[in-house]
């Protein structure tokens, strides 16, 4: 019976593991402005074209890397934002780095409350969304095939419009860039193989 009771404790300890582990893969933590960090030396786009090139989602951390005593952080309404106003803020983050996450869907907005930092481009507007970030318009390449079957040519090749002929090159692939999928496949092995062996031990 002790024996049987610890295989249940296994399993669910197994699969709680496993929901932490995949829970963290799909979350994110994004630098802001990258290499640049959180500064008011920018132009008063930076921030915003460093957003554009990003898809935040519920769960995600954004890092703002600054010197402390130089910046800061706040959190204010969009209204403050456009103004650059340091009054009603929301929240102020003094102690660089600093890490604010995202909890839940909507518009965030952050600015520098230091004088004149805001109006000089330090201040930072996001969307949060509740789904992942959709998956690139590439296909991937087919996995390799354990047969080795003849690769056939294609049969028919349009005609040109001239009389010349122009040699043709048949059509190439690349392969995509490493992604998270990767990292969540194995993530999800790990756990399948761990399954079996806490059942092995139940019965």
């Amino acid at each position: 019976m002790a024996h049987k009771m610890l295989g249940y404790v296994t399993v669910f300890v197994v699969l709680a593991a496993a929901a932490l582990v995949i829970e963290r893969a799909e979350a994110e933590s994004y630098t802001v402005g990258d290499d640049l960090g959180w500064t008011n030396i920018v132009d008063s786009n930076t921030y915003s074209s460093w957003a554009a090139n990003h898809t935040f989602k519920v769960g995600d951390t954004l890092v703002f890397q600054f010197v402390t005593g130089r910046h800061d952080v706040a959190t204010l309404t969009k209204k403050a934002y456009d103004e650059c106003s340091t009054t009603d803020l929301l929240g102020v983050l003094n102690q660089g780095p600093a890490s604010y996450n995202l909890n839940e869907t909507g518009d965030y907005y952050f600015i520098c409350t230091i004088s004149g930092h805001c109006n000089d481009g330090q201040k930072l507007s996001i969307k949060v969304t509740a789904s992942p970030a959709p998956p690139p318009s590439h296909s991937p390449a087919p996995p390799p095939s354990d047969t080795t079957a003849p690769v056939s040519p294609p049969t028919t090749t349009p005609p040109l419009p001239s009389d010349t002929e122009t040699p043709t090159s048949p059509p190439t692939t690349t392969a995509p860039p490493p992604s998270d999928a990767s990292s969540l496949a194995s993530t999800f092995s790990t756990v399948f193989v761990s399954i079996p062996i806490a059942l092995f031990y139940l019965f």
